[in-house]
């Protein structure tokens, strides 16, 4: 599951000048909530990781799987869930700039948010629960706004290389279960010819582990999403096989969406080649490309933080607003 939170500073979908294309019947959109936050909610469609329901009778799928994940709504055997049914999510904070592609971990993420962090670069939060990567990265330094979605999310342990003023405060006074303040340990690949700053690595087990060495094993319960089978498509609403998703202007950072039909999910690119044609988002360590079951584009205020030297950027999160749920290739309006 993904999630974009685009701006809300005009009737696009982008951001600043960026903008959401929602062609009805085929192609479609260039989201704002991109731009924002990915509350652009994916789900996962790796084989490992979602079994299409269609596969086995209800008697005997309901017989193995009794145990639901709470943040992608999938139906686990208990034996399957044993490792995570009473864990925290672990979230991280992974660079998303053009050196820090292709990253590590995000396709194994139950739910990854994608928001602007500054001049228009979106940074990803990614949630583990289900699936813990042994390298995740290259992670970097947070902002307050992402720390709503840390504690929406089962109070989630969080790591992160660095913090805004306004996030550090944060952590202290909220507070923030942060793995970071915590001692946690990274590594430098050092395999890429890049600034330091794209280089670092964490062990989502090593993570884990020192969480529980913090004393915060055991789970915060949630409110989770509504969900609905696999099976069960929205074959009322609109079409919407492409999605392109301009943040602050088409570019490095535009997210582009296009609709498989095969395994009813969505195909992640970011960015454009020389040619003008999107470039797939690869997993660097398995060389797949990320897919997901649902994307979802939340609107959300965008303000620049007064006096703040690097230029950092604020968002609202709390309170409501408009937003865009694509699945099934179909677009639903909908209201946080």
């Amino acid at each position: 599951m993904e999630t974009f939170i685009p701006n809300q500073k005009s009737n696009s979908l982008g951001g600043k000048s960026g903008l959401v294309k929602i062609v009805v019947g085929g192609v479609i959109l260039a989201a704002l909530i991109f731009a924002a936050v990915w509350f652009l909610v994916l789900h996962k469609t790796t084989t490992e990781l979602f079994k299409p329901i269609a596969e086995e009778s209800s008697s005997s799928f309901l017989k193995k799987t009794t145990v639901q994940n709470p943040i992608t709504g999938e139906m686990v055997a208990d034996a399957l869930a044993t490792s995570w049914v009473n864990a925290r999510p672990l979230a991280t904070m992974i660079d998303n700039h053009v050196d820090a592609r292709p990253q590590s971990g995000l396709i194994y993420a139950d739910v990854v948010y994608e928001v602007v962090a500054e001049g228009g670069i979106t940074r990803y939060i990614a949630f583990f629960l289900s699936n813990t990567p042994t390298k995740i990265g290259p992670i970097r330094s947070t902002r307050e706004y992402y720390l709503v979605l840390v504690k929406e999310l089962g109070d989630a342990m969080l790591m992160h290389i660095g913090y805004s003023p306004q996030a550090q405060e944060a952590i202290a006074t909220w507070p923030i279960r942060s793995l970071f303040v915590g001692g946690a340990d990274f590594t430098r690949d050092t395999t890429r010819n890049v600034a330091t700053e794209h280089t670092a690595y964490v062990n989502g087990l090593d993570l884990r582990t020192l969480g529980d060495k913090l004393g915060w094993q055991g789970n915060h319960p949630f409110d989770s999403w509504k969900f609905k089978d696999d099976v069960t498509t929205y074959s009322a609403q609109p079409a919407a096989t492409h999605l392109e998703i301009d943040f602050w202007a088409k570019g490095d950072y535009s997210a582009v969406w296009d609709y498989d039909t095969n395994n009813n999910s969505y195909k992640r690119s970011v960015g454009f080649d020389s040619a003008g044609k999107s470039i797939p988002h690869l997993d660097n360590e398995t060389k797949q490309q990320i897919s997901v079951k649902n994307v979802v584009v939340q609107f959300a205020k965008e303000s620049a933080i007064q006096n703040d030297p690097k230029n950092r950027l604020d968002y609202v999160l709390v309170g409501s607003g408009s937003g865009l749920i694509f699945e099934d290739g179909k677009v639903i309006k909908a209201t946080w």
